[in-house]
Parts: C-alpha cells; sequence; structure tokens
C-alpha cells in the first residue's frame, strides 16, 4: 500500500518541475514620447515569452526596436542596421499596443533604438537587459 503516498509525491514534484521549470512569461511597459523611452532599461528571462505595452504619449509616430546581440546601431538607422533588428514594432502618436516577442536566449545588453529618421539621433535610444 505504500504505492500510492511515492505516487503521489512523484506526481506533486513532477508538478512542481513543470511550474519552476521553463522561462516563463515576463510583462514589461514603456511609454515613449520626443524623444525618449521611459524607462530607458528593462530587464527580461532569456528566452522568456515578453508582453511588451508600448503607449506613444508623444505627437509622432515611434518605433521600438530590439536589435541583435553585439551589436550597435550608427546614425542614422539604416539598411545595414534593419539586416541586424532582433524586433520591433510601431505605434502611432497617441495609441499604445502590446506587443508580444520571446526574449533573446543569450545573456547581455541589447540595444533598443527608435528608428524613425531623426529619432535615434535626437537620443530615443534605451536597453534590454538579459541576465
Amino acid at each position: 500500500m505504500r504505492r500510492i503516498p511515492i505516487i503521489a509525491m512523484l506526481v506533486t514534484g513532477a508538478g512542481w518541475l513543470a511550474a519552476c521549470g521553463g522561462p516563463g512569461t515576463s510583462e514589461i511597459s514603456t511609454a515613449m514620447t520626443e524623444f525618449a523611452f521611459s524607462p530607458s532599461s528593462n530587464s527580461v528571462s532569456a528566452g522568456s515569452e515578453v508582453a511588451l505595452t508600448l503607449s506613444n504619449d508623444g505627437t509622432l509616430d515611434h518605433n521600438w526596436v530590439l536589435m541583435v546581440a553585439d551589436y550597435t546601431v550608427t546614425t542614422p538607422f539604416d539598411e545595414s542596421d534593419q539586416a541586424k533588428v532582433f524586433a520591433e514594432t510601431t505605434v502611432a502618436a497617441g495609441d499604445s499596443t502590446t506587443f508580444t516577442f520571446t526574449a533573446p536566449s543569450e545573456a547581455g545588453t541589447y540595444q533598443v533604438v527608435c528608428s524613425i529618421p531623426g529619432h535615434l539621433e535626437a537620443g530615443m535610444e534605451a536597453s534590454l537587459t538579459i541576465p
């Protein structure tokens, strides 16, 4: 009759492992204005599903562009930079959206920019850290 407690422990243990395993979901929020991201840095777990809520509180369209690892955009943002984009979305002035993507699996600090002409030059840059 000892089988029932052992089976119960195995089932419970498997549930705990499933709950703890995997990167899970990260929810972050960022406001965009002329010409800044707030906050200017965020952190999420490697490989996690990220639900990024973007609010464009400015009067111009803005975009949120995450670059690949070990890459820094040089101004102006151009086709060579576009080839190094990991994830991106655009938000019209006064709008908000929730954008979902899978975070990079490699630890590091990733550059985030607004690629709309003149915005990066005006300082619209942030970072996403994968610890």
